[in-house]
């Protein structure tokens, strides 16, 4: 990719400098828009910029896994379905924002996934421990699966992190199984699929990995749409967005210390605290860490390609 793009920005320099001094303004435009059109000068042809869209539902999704887990407090699993489907709708928006992300720099885009996902992960891994009085598998704080972990009591939603993490490693093959259409995309699932199940028979982090590959790989090939929804783009929609991740990650620790402390009472008290408090773990830890990753991942990219990141 970066070396078709220096090559046909060499071939438009040229093009334009060939042109006799005489050449009129508009020659010089055509040209312009030729090789726009073509899609030879662009640096990528993937969109860019934040949809509204997406970051409401990514809110109103970690709202329902929040509903979910507390009303199992109460002793209901009537949210259970929709919260599974919720994470399952999850995993495709990650896949679809993460090949927004995708511009061909594997490494740069690894650190700035790990800045960006890191330091609240291990603030609620390291939360969890301490609840639990448990000495920390530190393994688990560079998203190592281990067989015992789909069953621990930490922090129970951070098995979806696990596939995340695991996701951005395999982001390559992500996007270029999307990008072969349904028949290559298909193909390569069923054989994930089936490579998981064979290999980890003990290891369903891995196995759940290749089996949600299908959500990442579905999100890749529709990551050139940007839906609109008023709806999600109202305003509590997108503060719910903002803090989605925190949110996601603290709400069951913040239930689980409240029921076990003061029973049915205290989860009644601790559902309200839960936005608050994933609001100050994303203003103290997960707003400094986006910022980071930003300038990890553009440290040699223009200040132009920087101010359109998702």
């Amino acid at each position: 990719m970066v070396f078709f793009e220096k090559k046909n920005q060499k071939t438009f320099g040229r093009a334009v400098a060939d042109l006799s001094p005489a050449a009129t303004t508009r020659h010089k435009s055509f040209l312009l828009l030729f090789f726009k059109k073509e899609g030879l000068f662009l640096r990528s042809s993937r969109p860019s910029g934040r949809i509204a869209a997406l970051d409401g539902l990514r809110g109103v999704l970690a709202a329902v896994v929040v509903a979910d887990h507390a009303a199992m407090d109460f002793g209901s699993e009537s949210l259970g379905h929709a919260a599974n489907i919720a994470v399952t709708i999850f995993f495709i928006l990650s896949g679809m924002v993460l090949t927004r992300q995708w511009d061909g720099r594997y490494l740069p885009f690894l650190a700035s996934r790990f800045v960006r996902l890191w330091p609240v992960f291990a603030l609620c891994l390291a939360w969890g421990y301490a609840r639990a009085g448990m000495r920390p598998e530190i393994l688990e704080f560079f998203w190592i699966p281990v067989p015992r972990y789909d069953a621990n009591s930490i922090c129970p939603p951070m098995w979806s992190l696990f596939i995340e993490a695991w996701a951005s490693l395999a982001m390559p093959a992500i996007v270029w199984t999307a990008r072969g259409g349904v028949f290559r995309s298909l193909a390569c699932v069923a054989a994930g699929i089936v490579v998981a199940c064979l290999w980890w028979p003990q290891n369903a982090a891995l196995r759940a990995f290749e089996c949600y590959s299908v959500c990442f790989v579905v999100g890749a090939a529709f990551s050139g749409r940007s839906p609109r929804s008023p709806l999600l783009e109202a305003g509590m929609p997108q503060f719910l967005g903002k803090i989605s991740y925190s949110l996601y990650l603290t709400h069951w620790l913040v239930l689980e210390m409240a029921l076990r402390q003061f029973g049915f009472w205290g989860v009644c008290v601790a559902i309200p605290l839960c936005f608050p408090i994933a609001w100050l773990v994303w203003w103290a830890v997960e707003r400094p860490s986006i910022a980071a990753s930003r300038r990890v991942k553009f440290s040699r990219v223009g200040p132009t390609a920087q101010s359109q990141t998702p």
